[in-house]
């Protein structure tokens, strides 16, 4: 008896227990929550009093009937019953015996199942419905699923969720929010209206859904649990993140740059959307700027044409207020006769073209400037050495054979001095037209280049001068080569320490540049000394010692810089000098 009283009250199915005269004994919580009664408002009372009156004459048919079968079959029968508010509730009621004793049954037990009629609504809602739908207990465990549940999370059926929750699929931060959310519903009785959720899963990707969650209730009014609807909006959020991203770089840039983004229509005119404040400011400053831009854009907006490559945009300038923009205007492809219009200010470009214009001019009129000085200088300023030089070889000659030694070594010693000078003059003429001749990129052959030097410069027999690499064929001016590889070849002849000796020039591939190098066995150079060699007149011999100009290795690096290369020095003392320069191979890398 105590297995059929367990079974009798805690079974969700409604029950009742009946007399063999049809009176009520025993009612289950189930049977009282389905009429809205207590058990002991129930108790002693006539089933049929329950069954809606319509119904009553076949339920007591089949009382009869089970009682002239002696109770001993189960009898099915589908009616409608009345609850306490009168309202009808349709069911499929099943009765069977209860037996006591010798096999006598005094008693029925009747089984009340609610007919739902609309399952078959609900069943088509979670196997069609494209968004996500679940229902969830007081633990966020799932209840139920629909089938778009199933597919996102890459199971075969609802039931291999049933029991999981958020925190067997998404991340951990994640479930929580959800579950922490979820549990605030079941304590409000408070929804989640259409709430964007951000969804972190564990292998790190993110979706997105719009989600409305409500309380479950049960029969009795209790909360036992949420149920919610969810809709994909991943593709939206992406492309409107990508939108914002896209509008915030377009605003910082308008922000930053001198211009404006504008929007014209033949119907309404013009109108700013976005722009720098102050160019914005000077946009809209003037009436008769607007009015004028009006115009312009109402007379040429008819030539731009999406079909049309050549005129797919209108570009113009303008001005106004001493200020002036460069205006591109594109046909708009939001709306029937609307254009989009950006217009850069470019006032310090024109004063800059202008300035720039103006500088040429004067850069012309000092080289023509520094032409005459240098015209100067070569006939003006060597004529008198010239004529101090034959001044004192014609006094040496009227002293004969004069036995005055320290005279003629004083002649000698001024004639010395003058060449000096007249070197120095050389040296500076030279100096000066590096930047300023006329620069011709010719095919030259560095080899050649290199034979022709050393067989100028008539090399002593007793140093060796060695190629090591394939000199190229580069682009290149032959006057400034000669210049670079004669003054480097010579230095390292003439401040050689030893009667004889070895200079390397050698020829390296390096990426966009060539690479040369003039290399020796000689006394070398101190480090401290390194970068003042390349000063002009600076000499690290006493010129009474070493004749120099001090001239030759800073119109190497001068040349080397202004073609777009760099000179540098390795050496140290009783070492041997390296000097390597690099030109590049493209004539565009130099600024020429």
């Amino acid at each position: 008896m105590m297995n059929y009283e367990a079974l009798f009250t805690q079974s969700p199915s409604a029950m009742v227990v009946v007399s063999t005269e049809g009176t009520i004994l025993r009612a289950n919580s189930a049977f009282c929550e389905l009429l809205g009664y207590k058990e002991d408002e129930l108790v002693s009372t006539p089933m049929s009093e329950h069954v809606y009156e319509a119904d009553r004459e076949q339920y007591s048919a089949i009382a009869a009937k089970r009682d002239q079968n002696n109770n001993s079959k189960t009898e099915e029968i589908t009616l409608n019953l009345k609850n306490k508010a009168s309202d009808t509730i349709a069911v499929t009621c099943k009765s069977g015996p209860i037996t006591v004793g010798q096999g006598a049954s005094s008693y029925q037990v009747i089984t009340v199942a609610p007919i739902q009629n609309d399952h078959i609504y609900f069943d088509a809602l979670m196997n069609g419905f494209p968004g996500l739908i679940y229902f969830k207990d007081l633990k966020g465990r799932f209840l139920k699923v629909n089938q778009a549940y199933v597919k996102k999370f890459g199971v075969s059926t609802p039931e291999d969720l049933v029991g999981k929750s958020d925190f067997d699929f998404f991340e951990e931060q994640h479930a929580r929010n959800a579950y922490n959310a979820e549990q605030k519903i079941i304590e409000t009785g408070q929804p989640l209206l259409n709430v964007e959720e951000k969804e972190t899963w564990p292998d790190g990707h993110n979706t997105w859904v719009a989600t409305t969650k409500m309380p479950l209730y049960g029969k009795s009014g209790q909360t036992i649990g949420i149920y919610g609807i969810s809709t994909g909006i991943t593709e939206k959020k992406e492309s409107e993140m990508k939108l914002r991203e896209k509008t915030s770089i377009l605003n910082a840039v308008t922000l930053r740059m001198p211009v404006v983004i504008y929007k014209y229509r033949i119907d309404k005119g013009l109108e700013i959307i976005m722009g720098n404040p102050l160019v914005k400011d000077a946009f809209v400053a003037s009436k008769i700027v607007k009015m004028s831009m009006e115009e312009s854009l109402a007379s040429l907006v008819d030539k731009v044409s999406d079909e049309d490559e050549k005129h797919n945009h209108l570009h113009f300038n303008s001005t106004w207020g001493g200020q002036y923009f460069e205006n591109f205007v594109f046909k708009s492809r939001s709306a029937e006769g609307e254009f989009i219009g950006l217009a850069l200010d470019i006032t310090e470009r024109k004063h800059a073209k202008r300035k720039i214009k103006n500088n040429a001019k004067e850069l012309e009129k000092i080289n023509r400037e520094l032409n005459q000085f240098a015209y100067i200088i070569s006939h003006d300023l060597k004529a008198p050495l010239r004529a101090i030089t034959n001044l004192s070889e014609w006094i040496e000659e009227d002293m004969g054979e004069s036995e005055n030694v320290e005279v003629k070594d004083n002649l000698r010693l001024l004639r010395s001095r003058v060449s000096r000078m007249e070197n120095l003059i050389n040296g500076i003429l030279t100096y000066s037209r590096v930047s300023r001749a006329t620069i011709e990129y010719t095919e030259v052959d560095v080899k050649q280049v290199v034979t022709e030097v050393l067989d100028s410069l008539m090399v002593p027999e007793n140093f060796k001068v060695t190629i090591s690499g394939e000199l190229p064929v580069i682009k290149f001016p032959r006057v400034n080569l000669e210049q670079i590889f004669a003054n480097l070849i010579s230095n390292a002849i003439k401040y050689h320490d030893k009667s004889s000796g070895h200079i390397e020039v050698g020829y390296r591939d390096k990426n966009s540049f060539h690479e040369f190098w003039v290399k020796d066995d000689g006394p070398g150079i101190a480090p401290e000394y390194h970068e003042k060699i390349f000063v002009i007149f600076q000499t690290l011999q006493a010129r009474d010692s070493m004749e120099s100009t001090g001239i030759g290795l800073t119109i190497v690096k001068k040349i080397v810089e202004d073609r777009g290369g760099s000179i540098t020095l390795k050496s140290e003392p009783g070492k041997g000098t390296k000097f390597v320069f690099s030109i590049p191979k493209s004539i565009g890398d130099n600024g020429n």
